[in-house]
């Protein structure tokens, strides 16, 4: 059975794909549950503190931050399709479907190509930012901001995966 008729079998929503993919996907949603979990507590941490021991603690609001970096750069490339992307596609789905495919592949290579080209300064920052620690919990900074160069790397490679859907034989169901 190939993924596409796995998927097509279970639902697009709901469906894990088999072998790696399946395993990757399940390995995100994780992490982003934990991620979640972890700025959860936080939260559940402060105002217990503050309104019932009337004694708030600082460290939790950073774990609450630090927990909301993370949940929102692994999620949002990771996780969330490009489909799933809220698009301003007002004019885009004016033009005839080859049109789309060519303005798809210009658009997703740009992005691609912009995200690639800053990587290295970023990652040259988030090095930097290594110098450094948070104030309550004294986390290197350079670890807590590792998730954007993971963010960064899925843009690249999520472009670079629906340009080659693109120009293959089934591209229309990537429009």
């Amino acid at each position: 059975m190939s993924v596409q008729e796995y998927i097509a079998e279970a639902g697009p929503e709901e469906a894990k794909p088999p072998g790696w993919p399946g395993v990757w996907a399940r390995f995100a949603e994780g992490m982003a549950a934990f991620f979640f979990a972890v700025m959860f507590a936080g939260f559940i941490i402060q105002i217990f503190s503050r309104y019932v021991l009337n004694m708030p603690v600082s460290w939790s609001l950073e774990l609450c931050a630090i927990g909301y970096i993370w949940v929102v750069f692994w999620s949002c490339d990771i996780l969330v399709s490009e489909r799933k992307q809220i698009v301003f596609d007002l004019l885009y789905h004016k033009f005839p479907p080859r049109a789309r495919r060519v303005l798809a592949i210009v658009n997703t290579g740009t992005l691609g190509l912009i995200f690639l080209a800053a990587l290295p300064g970023v990652i040259d920052y988030i090095f930097f930012l290594g110098l450094r620690t948070s104030l309550m919990l004294h986390i290197r900074m350079d670890l807590v901001y590792s998730c954007f160069v993971i963010f960064m790397l899925a843009v690249v490679i999520r472009a670079a995966v629906r340009i080659r859907r693109l120009l293959g034989r089934q591209w229309q169901a990537e429009l």
